[in-house]
């Protein structure tokens, strides 16, 4: 019997996740087309003398276990660090206020220990107890936007100083269009249960006391980028194309695909295809199933990295960072203090910061030219820390359009998406844009097509 071959579009999380667990799972030949001279997508790690520098993503939730078992799978397992514990503060009206311990996500596990926070206001505190008692506001199998639902629980000021700078670095958009069902389910299902969801969040907070206290992230000392670069090269020798864009693909009358790279053409039995399907949809003339997720908008940010020389930032501050409330005039959105953070980023004395630009409405910063960027974010800075000279080291990554926002009606949106797709057997889309956008998330979407892939092809 002929050996089936897939292809499989993009070299990021997503892409080479799958064609890593079709290697070890299957006997299908597979080829991994990637438009960049790279391998890794939105990972991107820089190194510059001994210094450990993250452009996008720089670690994961360890209970994020599937990225755990994909870190070892590659042989990177003895390299996984844990961040340092540190406290983190909120940027409020210029003043660094500590975030609230005892939360999720800015919601209260200990209400009475969290009134004693000086982050909101006796008003703001008020509306906030006044949760207990508020009727449902979702309606049995209702989307609702999460800003919504959490201003009509916890209060506006709640929204404005804690959730939503808290969200912003999980999913980079306006939390008043983003879709409850489709990130945070559970809190629904905490007031359909419950009736409030303070009583939900303490009802199922970790009753834990004895726990050593540690962080919660972990990453590996080489840099996130590395993770993938092993996965690249775990594969079958010749397998990933770099600079190798995908120009079309044809679906034929047997249900095969050609798809068309760099002037070559190739024959397939299955696409796997993992870019964002806004550039998708321009690689199919012949079918159109991207109509109704063509549309889904996405955010532009960048990461801003500065080294400065030993004893050049004076921070009265211990913690690891901060992120910024709504309402304010800085620039930035949340900085890192990562050479505290991440103690193994940082081989000397010097200062590593890591800052972020950009929000959804304001993200003409991301357009600016590097100096731009660099000095809006010392500007921001210095008026709550000492900086005595400018860095000696920046790197500015910019991410355009690079964060898919899952709006109101989003899982309805993707499940009339795979419909569409159902109709071309062998034709599978995955990634970011659809069910989840971290990097664990992409792990496991990933894994997931390629086992589907596999059950529907063998």
């Amino acid at each position: 019997m002929k050996q089936k071959r897939v292809a499989i579009v993009g070299a990021g999380a997503t892409g080479l996740s799958a064609a890593l667990w079709l290697h070890d799972h299957s006997d299908l030949q597979y080829d991994v087309y990637e438009a960049s001279n790279q391998v890794g997508g939105k990972i991107v790690t820089y190194k510059d003398r001994g210094f450990v520098i993250e452009g996008g993503a720089d670690s994961y939730l360890e209970r994020k276990a599937s990225m755990t078992h994909f870190i070892q799978r590659v042989g990177l397992g003895d390299s996984l660090v844990r961040n340092e514990v540190g406290q983190s503060y909120i940027l409020k009206s210029g003043t660094l206020f500590p975030t609230p311990k005892n939360t999720v996500l800015g919601i209260p596990t200990d209400i009475d220990a969290f009134l004693e926070t000086k982050l909101i206001s006796d008003e703001g505190k008020r509306n906030l107890l006044k949760e207990y008692e508020k009727p449902r506001f979702a309606k049995p199998g209702e989307d609702v936007s999460a800003g919504a639902f959490f201003e009509y629980r916890l209060g506006k000021e709640m929204v404005d100083s804690l959730i939503e700078p808290l969200l912003g670095g999980i999913y980079g958009g306006n939390i008043y269009e983003l879709s409850m069902k489709a990130i945070f389910p559970h809190f629904l299902q905490y007031e359909a249960e419950y009736g409030s969801l303070l009583k939900g969040v303490a009802a199922t907070k970790s009753t834990s006391k004895h726990a050593k206290k540690q962080g919660m992230f972990l990453t590996v000392k080489s840099g996130l980028a590395s993770v993938l670069e092993a996965a690249a090269e775990q594969l079958r020798p010749g397998s990933v194309h770099l600079n190798a864009a995908v120009e079309r693909i044809d679906v034929l009358d047997d249900g095969a695909f050609t798809v068309f790279v760099n002037g070559t053409q190739k024959r397939y039995d299955a696409v796997i295809v993992t870019i964002p399907p806004q550039q998708a949809a321009k690689l199919f003339v012949e079918i159109n199933p991207f109509s109704d997720i063509g549309s889904i908008e996405a955010t532009s940010c960048a990461t801003v990295a500065m080294i400065f020389p030993e004893g050049a930032v004076d921070n009265e501050h211990e913690g690891t960072g901060f992120v910024v409330a709504r309402g304010g005039d800085e620039t930035i959105t949340a900085c890192t203090w990562t050479d505290l953070k991440w103690p193994h980023t940082s081989p000397s004395r010097e200062t590593l910061l890591r800052a972020y630009v950009g929000r959804p409405g304001e993200e003409a910063i991301v357009e600016a030219n590097d100096q731009t960027i660099v000095n809006a974010v010392l500007a921001d800075l210095q008026n709550i820390m000492a900086i005595r000279t400018r860095p000696t080291f920046y790197r500015v990554t910019r991410w355009k359009k690079a964060m898919p926002q899952y709006q109101v009606g989003h899982l309805q949106r993707i499940e009339r998406f795979k419909k569409a797709c159902a109709k071309h057997p062998g034709l599978y889309v995955t990634g970011a844009y659809f069910g989840g956008v971290g990097v664990p998330d992409c792990i496991d979407q990933g894994q997931a097509c390629a086992k589907q892939l596999m059950n529907e092809t063998t």
